[in-house]
């Protein structure tokens, strides 16, 4: 069973984090306290899923594993226990503002051996119209460094209750230290409910046979 969530707008428009008015849509986190929350990505330049727990408002204990490879090389997964926590929020008059840190410490094996660690700050905007995140992760091993950047912006296409699915169009533009391509641009598609996020895009869809589809999914229990 789903939790009721407090009234508010993840941005990975309808997660409440906390309870107050406005909530984060499509760049949360973490769920709201209490709560369990299960997020993933699927794409042919990697994959990666989360389960965090949430015990206490602005925090949120889990397990996480990314699956990537660089240029030429064999893939690289990681394993580890994962953190995250609500460094700062700013409620503002129609929108909300957050800061977050994320990162697991764990154990890669592949092309890259040994212990692992992916510390990550993250700034989100987001109004129940307009959303904006920039983010920065460093992703290393021994001999290993996938350190990647990354901004989205976005706007909804029209307003909904709380209740009710909120389409997005979000565009991405991330890089990634020895990847190829070091430049992926994905136009996507986001659905945003209370309960759940899903998102489906194409990465470099100009490459003709290189592009690449890629799924985001979050749900919140």
């Amino acid at each position: 069973m789903f939790k009721q969530l407090a009234v508010a707008p993840f941005t990975l428009g309808a997660f409440a984090l906390s309870q107050i008015v406005m909530p984060a849509h499509a760049a949360a986190l973490m769920g709201f306290e209490d709560s369990a929350m299960l997020m993933t990505e699927i794409g042919r330049y990697n994959q990666e899923w989360m389960l965090n727990y949430s015990p206490a408002l602005g925090h949120a204990i889990g397990v996480e594993q990314m699956r990537m490879s660089g240029k030429g090389e064999q893939a690289t997964t990681i394993s580890g226990i994962n953190y995250t926590g609500l460094i700062k929020r700013w409620n503002l008059p129609s929108a909300q503002a957050n800061v977050w840190f994320n990162g697991s410490v764990g154990d890669a094996r592949g092309q890259y051996d040994g212990f692992a660690y992916t510390p990550s700050l993250q700034f989100d905007m987001e109004s129940t119209r307009l959303y904006f995140l920039a983010k920065a992760r460093m992703i290393r091993a021994p001999n290993m460094n996938y350190d990647t950047a990354a901004v989205q912006a976005g706007f909804s296409f029209y307003e909904a209750g709380f209740n009710q699915t909120q389409p997005w169009f979000v565009i991405e533009a991330k890089t990634m230290r020895n990847n190829d391509p070091g430049l992926q641009i994905t136009p996507a598609l986001r659905l945003i409910n209370k309960h759940y996020f899903l998102e489906f895009g194409v990465t470099n869809p100009w490459q003709g046979e290189g592009f690449a589809p890629r799924l985001n999914a979050m749900f919140v229990f």
